[in-house]
């Protein structure tokens, strides 16, 4: 793995050949979001890849990295939830009355 752009963009290896892939995250610029995926894309990925290899050979690790990638998925989802309702609450702080 090689850093592009620290917190943003990746540069991976692929496994047996030559050659590699960019994973690109979103980012806040100025006039808005630069499109790329998120945390939550990535983590649920990696739940479903683990599950096809748990379903080819079981293995007590694979059941174990599913459980802790769930764990991290409600983790995800609970602090976008804080951060969606910290945005409405300051919406409505600054919202003046028609």
């Amino acid at each position: 793995m090689d850093i592009l752009k620290e917190g943003t963009i990746y540069r991976l290896e692929n496994y047996s050949s030559n050659g590699n892939q960019e994973l690109v995250f979103t980012e806040r610029v100025e006039s808005g979001y630069r499109a790329g995926t998120t945390n939550e894309e990535v983590v649920n990925v990696l739940i479903d890849r683990f599950y096809h290899l748990q379903k080819n050979n079981f293995s007590a690790e694979n059941q174990c990295i599913i459980l802790l990638l769930k764990n991290v998925r409600r983790m995800l989802a609970k602090r976008l939830n804080r951060k969606i309702g910290n945005v409405k609450k300051y919406n409505e702080q600054t919202s003046t009355p028609t």
